[in-house]
Order: C-alpha cells, then sequence, then structure tokens
C-alpha cells in the first residue's frame, strides 16, 4: 500500500484570498486557512467470501481466478484518479473550487490553502477509466452525479467508483484537519452456465434492474421506469462445459420503500430479506441448432447493493431453457422467443 503526501503551492493563493474574504460573512472574512485533507478507500465488499462459497468446485479452480482477475479493477481499495470540488453552502450551492489529481495509492494526504468560510466537499475515485459512467453537474452541488449514457443499452462498468462527501467550517478555532472516506457505489453481479446438457449456436446474456445515475451530495441512486438493460462481459472458464457471464453496475433497488444508498461499515451490509418481487434479473437468450431462440428470465428478490458481488449458477437444458440452482431465484422461459415482439434486448 503506498501512501502519498502532496503539498500544492498556489500561484493565486493571496488573490484568492482577497476576493473570497470580500464575499463570505463578516465572522469569517478576515483570512484564509491552510487545511490538511487525507484521503483513504474504504472498500466494504463480500467478493471473497462469494468466490468461496459459489466458485468452491474443483472444476471451477480456473474460473475462479479467471473472475478474480476481471473484478479487480472494481473491487479494490486502489484509486487511480481523484476528484475534488468545494461547494457554496448558501443559495444555488456553486461550485468554489475544483481539482483532479492522480492519487495511485489507497490513502492521500493533502494540503490546501482556502478562504474562511463553510463548504461541502466532495470527492470521487477512478471515473477516468470507467467507460460507461460519466460525473456530470459538477458546477452546482445537488446536481453533481455519475451518469451513464441516456440509451437503453449501457456496457458494464470497468472501474469500482468510489465517493464521499464531507461538510467543513473553516474558521479560526474549527480543526484544520479532515479525514475523508470514499465508499463503493457500484457492485457486480456474475451468471455461471452449466451447458453440458445442451446444444446451441450462441448464447447471449444481459443485465436489468439498476439505477441509472447516483447523486453524490446525499449518496442516492435515482432509478428509471425502464431501467437500462446491461450489457455483460464473457469471462473465459477454462471448461467446454461452463460459461459465465459478469456485469459491473450500480445497485438494484432496496425492499419497499428503503432509500437505496451506498454501503458504509454496518455488521451485516449485505444481509437481507427477500422482496415480494424480482429487484433484478439477468436475461439468457440461447439459439438453438435450428435457428430458434430460448429466452430465460432470472428473476432475483434480494438487493443488490454498493461494494457486492453476487454469483447465480443455472443449468441449461436441451430446449435452452435455464433452471437455477438457487430455488430463491425466479425464472421464466420462453421457447421459440421472438425478438420482434421486445425491446432493448441486444442479440
Amino acid at each position: 500500500m503506498r501512501r502519498w503526501s502532496i503539498v500544492i503551492a498556489f500561484g493565486v493563493a493571496v488573490a484568492v484570498m482577497v476576493s473570497g474574504c470580500s464575499v463570505i460573512d463578516d465572522d469569517l472574512s478576515d483570512c484564509g486557512e491552510e487545511l490538511e485533507l487525507d484521503y483513504d478507500l474504504h472498500l466494504v465488499t463480500n467478493m471473497s467470501i462469494e468466490l468461496q462459497n459459489e466458485l468452491d468446485r474443483k472444476a471451477d479452480a480456473n474460473l475462479l481466478k479467471a473472475l478474480r482477475d476481471y473484478l479487480a479493477p472494481v473491487f479494490t481499495d486502489y484509486a487511480h484518479d481523484l476528484d475534488l470540488s468545494f461547494y457554496d453552502t448558501q443559495g444555488d450551492s456553486a461550485q468554489l473550487h475544483h481539482e483532479r489529481h492522480i492519487m495511485d495509492a489507497n490513502e492521500l494526504s493533502y494540503k490546501l490553502y482556502l478562504p474562511r468560510r463553510y463548504y461541502m466537499h466532495t470527492a470521487v475515485a477512478n471515473v477516468e477509466d470507467n467507460k460507461s459512467v460519466s460525473y456530470e453537474g459538477t458546477e452546482r452541488c445537488h446536481q453533481a452525479s455519475f451518469r451513464q449514457a441516456a440509451t437503453d443499452t449501457v456496457v458494464t462498468h470497468k472501474t469500482g467508483l468510489f465517493t464521499a462527501r464531507q461538510p467543513m467550517q473553516l474558521s479560526g478555532g474549527a480543526s484544520k484537519t479532515f479525514f475523508i472516506h470514499l465508499y463503493m457505489a457500484n457492485c457486480a453481479a456474475a451468471l455461471v452456465l452449466d451447458t453440458s446438457a445442451a446444444s446451441f449456436s450462441g448464447i447471449k446474456v444481459v443485465s436489468t434492474g439498476f439505477a441509472s445515475h447516483f447523486n453524490i451530495a446525499d449518496s442516492t441512486y435515482v432509478y428509471a421506469a425502464n431501467p437500462p438493460i446491461v450489457k455483460t462481459d464473457r469471462i473465459e472458464t477454462g471448461s467446454d462445459g461452463q460459461l459465465c457471464f459478469c456485469t459491473v453496475n450500480f445497485p438494484s433497488q432496496e425492499l419497499s420503500a428503503v432509500a437505496t444508498r451506498n454501503i458504509i461499515e454496518t455488521e451485516a451490509p449485505f444481509v437481507s430479506l427477500d422482496a415480494d418481487r424480482a429487484l433484478w434479473q439477468f436475461r439468457v437468450y440461447v439459439t438453438l441448432p435450428d435457428g430458434k431462440v430460448t429466452e430465460s428470465i432470472l428473476g432475483v428478490r434480494k438487493p443488490l447493493r454498493a461494494g457486492q458481488l453476487k454469483i447465480i449458477r443455472a443449468r441449461v437444458y436441451a430446449n435452452g431453457g435455464l433452471e437455477p440452482d438457487d430455488q430463491n431465484v425466479g425464472v421464466s422461459v420462453t421457447l421459440d422467443w421472438n425478438e420482434a415482439g421486445h425491446h432493448h434486448v441486444p442479440l
């Protein structure tokens, strides 16, 4: 683990101090302050346990390694890029100061000079190489968010996204040191298929039921009426009778009216009851040798939360239909599926 200590000297510090002090509250307007910001990434995840529990067979050894390697850039406490914003807490919450840094570490100590006032500070990490998510609306605190493309189908995330928010009071008697803990905002799901009893010419897998974007300031997710379809990546298993598909995305909705937020440390962050309906899905399309397509929809009633990995195993039968190993995962099979009557499925 590497720790970087960075001190930034601003050539415009005096100008910032003078202009800043002229527009802030009188009781805080005497001068600016040098503050120390200590950032670290807190990875709260069940990844290792889920891999061990679900891929514990001898035949899974190659897949276990391949899936672990695939997920390494996602379930990590290592940040590449770090984006910092400091917002006004009055009026329209305008962005008052903004910086980007290459962190390439788990922790970062950083010194910064800012005018005395109240701020809402936000920090996000690992957006640069994500490929699917952009960081938008940063001019206003309440508008800043992670957003996927506004399309019916999106690609899987390539990095684990981390965020933090921290109110800061800079005044003569206040603390000058702030500890900012960044927590993960996305999650992953994998589908492992036993295809030893099936003959087919192709299999396509997508997932759906997840948030479309994430609000940074209040750490909440937003869900579209028609959730986007997320394309999966196929993971090489090293076995002719086994296929694996994985997706990295925002979390699913929670049970009933409970708000979906990112996960910080709790005693059991991924333990949950079953909902009375499927909260998210895998949709599997098996093309048979005669050209017909069988659709199987696997509905999962447990929420998929930020930082969580969920692995589902299922068998593919001769007619192309699936049967999940977990009896709590529902399945709906449509033989001779007609693509023309459906939407948002990238076959």
